[in-house]
């Protein structure tokens, strides 16, 4: 098999993989994408002609090891499931006797790669990365769309860890997990600054610089609750972006009305802006993640758009937390 059919048998994998392990999509009831926050690793792409020949091969090297892992997981899964008789038995044989060799030829190219004297990423149509090696090409295609994004910020994160990286500031990777570009974070990005409070008449809480407050129910494992209420501080900065840039555009936002839907792990997640149900789409795992106070989360994001200082506990003392 030659790379070139390589290529596109990945391509058609791909698709057959979603087809099984994720079924078909479902039409979106949605309303409107209104922004999608950019992904690091095409930030990345974007700068790659102005690096050095050793970033692009070591960008190559780790995307093609991050493909060739993502498809071994899928196999050992595979190899899991066709040990249960039942409907789609047929169709994970099929699946598996197609990818194995695919795998194979994946470990190849990784061998080889450090030995290329030219490396070139493109981004096509639809958001698909083309990777040329020495001008012979193979196109990236995971085996699951729903985890795309996820590997893909990982492996973002884990280049910007060996090579300096657009708009990331050295020893700061918030920025790189949220694909922010350079104007974001500086419009964004405030220190995150903040200390812990003690009073007879609330719970133990951390205050950031900003105004988010969280509260919890004791001081136990204090340095992981700071780290969460960090987190969901970060997460907000970069929703107030997002919706900064939606206003931007001319787009209304109904503040009511702002609210998550988590997504599968590791993707966007799209937060609604109006009844209508039109969205931006952002990585906010922390907002996602927890039982957020969203109408304390939407006065301080209304009051961050408009220029305002306030106050606001968007995370409230639970037994045990």
């Amino acid at each position: 098999m030659n790379r070139r059919m390589v290529a596109a048998t990945v391509s058609r994998t791909s698709a057959l993989v979603l087809a099984i392990l994720a079924g078909a999509a479902p039409a979106d009831p949605l309303g409107r994408e209104l922004y999608v926050e950019p992904a690091p690793l095409h930030a990345i792409i974007d700068e790659l002609p102005r690096m050095p020949m050793e970033a692009r091969l070591d960008l190559a090297g780790i995307i093609i090891e991050g493909l060739a892992a993502a498809y071994e997981t899928e196999l050992d899964q595979a190899l899991q499931d066709l040990d249960r008789r039942g409907v789609g038995q047929r169709e994970l044989t099929r699946w598996y006797q197609a990818t194995a060799p695919i795998l194979a030829e994946l470990r190849a190219w990784q061998a080889t790669v450090y030995m290329a004297q030219e490396v070139r990423l493109h981004i096509e149509r639809h958001d698909q990365l083309l990777l040329l090696i020495d001008g012979r090409p193979l196109w990236i295609a995971w085996p699951r769309a729903s985890a795309q994004a996820g590997l893909e910020r990982e492996l973002a994160a884990e280049f910007c860890r060996r090579h300096a990286c657009p708009g990331v500031d050295a020893g700061d990777e918030t920025g790189m997990e949220h694909g922010e570009d350079a104007m974001v974070q500086a419009a964004d990005k405030s220190p995150l600054q903040g200390t812990w409070t003690l009073s007879q008449l609330r719970p133990p809480t951390w205050e950031s610089s900003d105004g988010v407050n969280c509260e919890f129910a004791n001081y136990s494992a204090i340095g992981e609750k700071e780290k969460l209420c960090r987190d969901l501080v970060a997460d907000l900065q970069v929703l107030a972006a997002a919706l900064r840039e939606a206003v931007r555009r001319g787009e209304r936002i109904e503040w009511r009305q702002v609210g998550i839907r988590a997504g599968p792990a590791g993707a966007q997640h799209r937060i609604t802006v109006n009844q209508a149900g039109d969205y931006v789409g952002v990585y906010v795992p922390a907002l996602a993640g927890r039982e957020v106070d969203w109408p304390e989360a939407q006065r301080w994001l209304e009051a961050r758009m408009d220029g305002r200082s306030v106050s606001a506990t968007v995370l409230r003392a639970a037994p045990g937390r």
